[in-house]
């Protein structure tokens, strides 16, 4: 018997969306039990960590979203052939993230001067590693190796998301390769 999945996360893409996507991409059942913000606060006690993202397996709740997208990309077999190719990906992945990080941190600061800091810093982050992924996309045709993995997925949803959290602003723009993902 196949195992059940739910996906517990905020009523917003977010770093739910990764975990919904390739469960979606791998057409693999799931409850999306999407919890709005006002009920935050009576359902964070029952969370594994007081966090979300949670994915339920058969009843039991995980968390860290990174984690679970490796664990549903080897499952889907979008992982690699072998420990370089996984360090490839697993690369790819953590520079996506680190401008995610940047960019959730600057929507939750409530410091306009803060907020300008961590723009800054985003932005410098965007040149670095956006041209890195541009290079790796333009050589392999997909963000990590030459095929594609759960990188590539993770890349579609941070992609969204730095587009909503920069209002507008096309970060993408110089990055012809990145922006036909």
């Amino acid at each position: 018997m196949a195992p059940s999945y739910k996906v517990i996360h905020f009523n917003f893409n977010g770093r739910g969306e990764p975990i919904r996507m390739l469960l979606t991409w791998g057409g693999i059942p799931f409850e999306d039990n999407r919890i709005e913000w006002v009920d935050w606060p009576k359902i964070k006690p029952t969370t594994p960590l007081g966090q979300l993202p949670v994915l339920e397996i058969d009843g039991k709740g995980y968390t860290q979203t990174l984690p679970l997208c490796r664990y549903l990309g080897r499952l889907l077999k979008l992982d690699g052939k072998d420990m370089l190719e996984d360090l490839a990906i697993d690369s790819a992945v953590e520079m996506t993230w680190d401008m995610l990080r940047t960019a959730y941190k600057r929507m939750m600061e409530p410091s306009e001067e803060r907020k300008n800091q961590l723009l800054d810093k985003l932005h410098g982050q965007m040149t670095v590693l956006l041209e890195k992924l541009e290079e790796n996309t333009k050589k392999n045709g997909y963000i990590a190796i030459n095929r594609i993995t759960w990188a590539d997925l993770v890349f579609l949803c941070g992609y969204e998301d730095l587009e909503n959290l920069l209002f507008g602003e096309n970060p993408f723009a110089k990055y012809p390769n990145l922006s036909e993902k």
